[in-house]
């Protein structure tokens, strides 16, 4: 009995270490992006939006300057659907949106 449970026991510990090695997924179309942060479907996401989907609202704020490179309160679809991915993803990889 005291076998199978320190197996048990091993078994468990490992997967939670692998679990918690898995990295975030990063986006693979805007697509995803706007459905995600886009709450009010209308091609913009503000920085209100985008904070609101966070728990860390200081880490939120501060992955917003690295999307908002003109500084203007929004990105919109039509004019910044050429923001890559990779920043989008790097953005939230300091913390984990909702």
């Amino acid at each position: 009995m005291t076998r199978v449970l320190l197996i048990l026991t091993l078994a468990l510990t490992l997967l939670a270490a692998v679990g918690g090695c898995a990295k975030k997924k990063g986006y693979t179309s805007i697509d995803e992006v706007y459905a995600k942060y886009d709450v009010n479907r209308d091609g913009k996401i503000t920085k209100e939006e985008f904070v609101a989907q966070w728990k860390d609202k200081q880490k939120a704020d501060t992955a917003w300057k690295k999307i908002d490179t003109k500084n203007n309160g929004y990105v919109q679809r039509v004019l910044d659907n050429d923001i890559p991915l990779d920043v989008w993803s790097a953005a939230e990889s300091n913390d984990s949106a909702y």
